[in-house]
């Protein structure tokens, strides 16, 4: 966690930048498992975009329903493309800052390293994390097949 304390003994330039970074992956909660839920059955009507940054390999074990697959290495090079080449490759839109983008990936890391990534080639996207991931969504939904 940031620590505002941290910047009290830093130059002012570098605390500022520091504040200003922390600022970019702050502005939007965590996805819950319940918000996800909703989102996904279209109870919200907010338009949103869920990117799964495992490895291929792993989304072929199981995937959240709607997910994309953009894995991590490749996250900062498909939100620089332009949209032609996006949507040629991922066969949707390229995301928009209409839109919440909804990261996860198996435990949660991955997908706040891909915000992290995101972030510095586009801070005007609301980026968020499904921080439970894979393995809270395993777990709660398809062991409990009236969630799906």
């Amino acid at each position: 966690m940031f620590s505002l304390a941290r910047t009290a003994r830093l130059p002012a330039f570098r605390a500022t930048r520091m504040l200003l970074a922390a600022r970019l992956y702050t502005t939007k909660p965590d996805v819950s498992f319940e918000e996800l839920q909703k989102i996904i059955h279209g109870v919200t009507t907010k338009p949103y975009v869920l990117i799964d940054v495992r490895e291929p390999s792993e989304v072929a074990e199981g995937r959240v329903p709607t997910a994309v697959n953009i894995p991590l290495g490749d996250v900062a090079a498909a939100f620089a493309m332009p949209s032609d080449n996006f949507i040629a490759q991922y066969r949707i839109d390229r995301p928009s800052e209409e839109e919440d983008i909804i990261f996860y990936c198996r435990s949660g890391k991955r997908s706040q390293k891909a915000i992290d990534e995101v972030s510095r080639v586009d801070h005007t996207l609301n980026l968020r994390n499904y921080r439970g991931s894979w393995l809270d969504y395993s777990e709660k939904a398809l062991n409990n097949k009236s969630l799906k």
